[in-house]
């Protein structure tokens, strides 16, 4: 009867009457541990699962996930760790269960110690573990880090965990950490809500970071330059005219580099400081302009992701960019063409109208395209009446102004 009381397939009794079966109830740890199985196995499933999904998204931090998880196996203790596999340096570091002052020890010796590490780092993400899959539990035991630091916590020999995440030389995990007296008690349910856990972390962080590619989607199908640039210049993504530019090699920019660089060393100064006033939100949207051997450009710099706003996250610390600035580049002559056939499908222009149309985008005038045509002005004067009617503008700045906008977003 006890082994079904264990392992959770039978209603418990009240937690202030523990079963009435021999060898139950009589001492303080057999009461404990009564407490720890009843307490694990009403853990809250929704919660928990909700937590994971709004922490994804960014709605929630790791915190309200801690702090759910560790409600659900009191007396235990809960350790997330990013760590660089290289150089076995931690780099992030959460934990419900153990002191301030434990973990403070962790992350600046003991976590190099770890005699679970190099087999974590073998270990496929999303797959659970228990200790022994790792290293032979009697030399973990033995090692410093067990019998230094994590054992003076408390008794914290067994463990069931998994990786969330790993990109090159860094990962991201997750380890529950309990008594092996309490291993019979634990390891199955532990098993069961971890393996949930692991499961939906998976989905969460994949279908948040399709929702960031998607941000990638929009800016390639703009008809200018575009770079994303996180930290130190670094180019997180540019859409395929961003690229031309940087490849042409008569342009403002150095080759394809990781790094936007300028060709001049002092725009490339006054663009990096540029860029930075942006990211940190210390300047009001404003425009750069700056010379190239092959004409002059502008550029417009806005934070899409910044520093002050970004909600922290262990998994974005250990992984992301930090903050991200968009940089748009206009070059002063040149304007993408807007397309003939939507100028007729859009506004019913004829073909005269249409041919005026894209010579005013191109910058010139009704007096030149009169002379370069051989048509008088007084047709042309009605070909432009008729254009601004059809369009429903009533300025040829205004008329300008749309077409302007039109071809910017329709290649």
């Amino acid at each position: 009867m006890k082994q079904f009381y264990e392992r959770g397939r039978l209603p418990m009794p009240p937690l202030s009457s523990p079963p009435a079966t021999p060898g139950w109830g009589q001492a303080d740890e057999n009461t404990a541990r009564h407490f720890l199985v009843r307490r694990v196995s009403n853990y809250p499933y929704n919660s928990l699962i909700s937590c994971i999904y709004d922490l994804a998204r960014g709605r929630a931090g790791w915190d309200n996930f801690l702090d759910t998880l560790a409600a659900a196996f009191p007396g235990c203790a809960i350790m997330v760790s990013g760590d660089d596999l290289v150089t076995g340096r931690n780099l992030v570091f959460a934990q419900r269960g153990l002191s301030p002052s434990a973990a403070a020890a962790y992350v600046t010796h003991y976590a190099r110690l770890n005699p679970w590490r190099e087999a974590l780092g073998n270990w496929p993400p999303g797959h659970l573990y228990q200790d022994e899959d790792l290293a032979e539990r009697g030399q973990a035991l033995d090692s410093p880090y067990y019998s230094e630091w994590l054992g003076r916590q408390g008794r914290f020999d067994a463990a069931t965990g998994f990786v969330v995440l790993r990109s090159g030389a860094r990962q991201l995990a997750i380890e529950l950490r309990y008594g092996v007296e309490d291993e019979r008690l634990v390891r199955d349910r532990a098993g069961t809500i971890l393996g949930d856990a692991a499961f939906h972390f998976h989905h969460a962080l994949e279908s948040a970071r399709a929702a960031k590619d998607y941000l990638g989607n929009v800016v390639d199908d703009l008809a200018f330059p575009v770079f994303l640039l996180g930290a130190d210049m670094r180019v997180v993504y540019a859409n395929h005219h961003a690229d031309a530019l940087r490849r042409s090699g008569t342009g403002p920019f150095l080759g394809d580099r990781a790094v936007l660089r300028a060709t001049d060393g002092v725009v490339d100064s006054h663009l990096r400081d540029f860029v930075s006033r942006a990211a940190a939100r210390r300047s009001s949207t404003s425009i750069f302009a700056f010379d190239s051997p092959n004409g002059r450009y502008f550029a417009i710099a806005r934070p899409v992701v910044s520093a002050s706003e970004a909600t922290y996250q262990l998994h974005e610390a250990l992984f992301d960019s930090g903050p991200i600035t968009m940089l748009i580049v206009h070059g002063a002559s040149g304007m993408p063409a807007l397309p003939a056939d939507m100028l007729w499908r859009a506004f019913g222009l004829t073909e005269a109208e249409t041919e005026l149309a894209e010579a005013m985008l191109g910058g010139g005038t009704v007096a030149e395209y009169a002379q370069a045509r051989l048509v008088s002005k007084q047709t042309l004067r009605n070909q432009l009446v008729g254009l601004m009617r059809k369009t429903g503008t009533h300025r040829q700045a205004e008329l300008v102004g749309l077409l302007t906008r039109l071809a910017l977003t329709s290649a």
